[in-house]
């Protein structure tokens, strides 16, 4: 008895390091290739006319009084998959409307699962409520999902099928927020005149030519939002923002 149980530690032992090898090194991986730089909304001010954050459950504490007069726009996610709803959302939209900040909202795209069911789940959480600022969905690869999930073919088909569901019930074009890797994998052949959210910490020149809003850090701080956060800016002025406001309503 006590030779087989000696066996089994020798065979766990070097699978559970195995195990944590490849977690390690997927960390590392996702880490590295996106070294988000630390910056305030005032530094982001002083070359961005047009700034704002994006919000979910991980920014549980927000004094609106003190962020509203920082910011000219939020997006806030709603769902992710198809099953998942945002449990801040609903008090995320309100109080940011209450602090009269123009709104948009985004699906955090889960890679494996099927497109519809994402599109009718984002459509459930969001139900009627009004938006200044595009419907978005969220593309990112994320080592939480491991590399089953990001098989080619079933990625593109589930993102077509999202966003054909939600334009075809809401009446308007969809956005994508990605990051540069995804941008070129999945979207720049496949969706190539949708407007882009963009997430890139290089410079200006590197960005696809229809980006919209651009994610300039995911270490972001803003007074009145407790932690970090990420920050966005627009592509234009003043004048352009409010044209861009207009157009989408």
């Amino acid at each position: 008895m006590n030779k087989k149980k000696k066996k089994k530690k020798k065979i766990y032992i070097p699978a559970l390091l195995g195990i944590l090898v490849v977690g390690v090194l997927l960390f590392l991986k996702f880490r590295d290739r996106h070294p988000s730089p630390y910056l305030t909304i005032n530094e982001m001010l002083k070359t961005n006319t047009i700034c704002g954050i994006d919000i979910s459950r991980y920014q549980t504490y927000i004094q609106w009084e003190k962020v509203a007069p920082q910011i000219d726009f939020v997006f806030i996610r709603a769902s992710s998959g198809s099953r998942y709803q945002d449990p801040y959302f609903e008090k995320h939209y309100a109080d940011a409307n209450d602090a009269g900040i123009p709104t948009g909202t985004y699906h955090y795209f889960v890679f494996n699962v099927n497109g519809k069911a994402q599109a009718d789940n984002f459509l459930e959480a969001i139900e009627n409520n009004y938006f200044e600022l595009p419907l978005v969905i969220d593309v990112e690869e994320h080592p939480t999902y491991g590399p089953s999930s990001f098989n080619y073919q079933t990625t593109v088909k589930n993102l077509k099928d999202f966003i054909a569901t939600v334009e075809k019930e809401s009446g308007k074009e969809t956005m994508i927020y990605t990051n540069m890797e995804c941008y070129h994998k999945y979207i720049k052949r496949y969706f190539p005149t949708h407007k882009l959210w963009i997430c890139s910490f290089k410079g200006k020149e590197s960005l696809p030519p229809q980006w919209v809003f651009w994610q300039k850090t995911h270490t972001g701080k803003v007074e009145g939002v407790k932690g970090h956060v990420d920050i966005n800016v627009f592509n234009g002025n003043h004048d352009a923002w409010l044209n861009y406001i207009g157009k989408i309503n």
